[in-house]
């Protein structure tokens, strides 16, 4: 039990700002670390719903809702995942050969591509919660915990998957160290949350799980192809993707589906 609780505190201190120490990184508990990925998801999903609830209260406009849902996503996560978007849109389009997009995912240094490509996520999310805001439906908090819960589910089963690139550390140290269980455990996780969008939410949720799907397939062709392998910046890349066209297409289609 204390080796799966270290596991479950190793994920929260690794893909979440929650102040919390584990001091034991040991293979045994860096084994299961993943498996408390998505875990990490309902905590953004539970944040979102309990803002959400406040700014009800307050009778707050719903851009400042949107707003503060986009900032309160970074501060709770710590931006990891962004950082990798970042790293990744720099490389992707330098347009330059494999070798020199794996040297630009490790340059600490931001480009420009970065910078526009992470606006224009803001940008979209805003509007998307913006939307959802104006719906007035908290049960639609319900939907996007799924893809909070999805697209971790995901990404964490190509850390632990997919073949590593040459330059991978972080996500070769997890990746190694978690056996197929792992994998195995992450796919069951998310077929339960699959089952239960599904029964939930019918039609959007099997739209939402097909285009994550699609999605997962494009990323995984794309790791392979442009940098001969997977890495943590790429896996962040991925996850922020998902969450963001989960969202807006729940946006877009909330209203006539739901």
């Amino acid at each position: 039990m204390k080796s799966w609780l270290e596991s479950f505190l190793i994920a929260l201190s690794m893909y979440s700002a929650i102040p919390v120490k584990c001091l034991n990184w040991t293979k045994k508990n860096l084994r299961h670390a993943m498996l408390f990925f998505p875990v990490v998801g309902i905590l953004c999903a539970a944040g979102t719903a309990l803002l959400w609830m406040i700014c009800q209260l307050l009778h707050c406009k719903a851009l400042l809702f949107a707003v503060l849902a986009v900032t309160g996503m970074v501060f709770l996560t710590g931006g990891i995942h962004l950082d990798g978007f970042c790293d990744t849109a720099d490389a992707l389009y330098s347009r330059r050969p494999q070798e020199e997009k794996l040297r630009i995912l490790k340059d600490p240094n931001c480009g420009p591509f970065a910078v526009f490509s992470v606006i224009l996520v803001f940008l979209l999310q805003t509007a998307a919660y913006d939307t959802l805001y104006t719906a007035n439906s908290l049960s639609i908090c319900g939907l996007l915990a799924g893809g909070f819960w999805i697209s971790r589910c995901l990404s964490g089963f190509s850390v632990t998957r997919f073949s590593c690139a040459p330059t991978s550390s972080l996500a070769k140290t997890f990746g190694e160290n978690a056996g197929k269980h792992v994998s195995l455990g992450l796919m069951l996780e998310l077929s339960a949350a699959a089952v239960c969008l599904l029964v939930f939410y019918r039609w959007i949720a099997l739209i939402l799980l097909g285009l994550s799907g699609v999605l997962f397939w494009g990323y995984y062709r794309m790791q392979k192809k442009q940098f001969g392998g997977m890495t943590g910046d790429l896996a962040g890349f991925f996850l922020v993707i998902c969450e963001t066209v989960w969202l807006l297409i729940t946006a877009l289609l909330g209203g006539v589906l739901l």
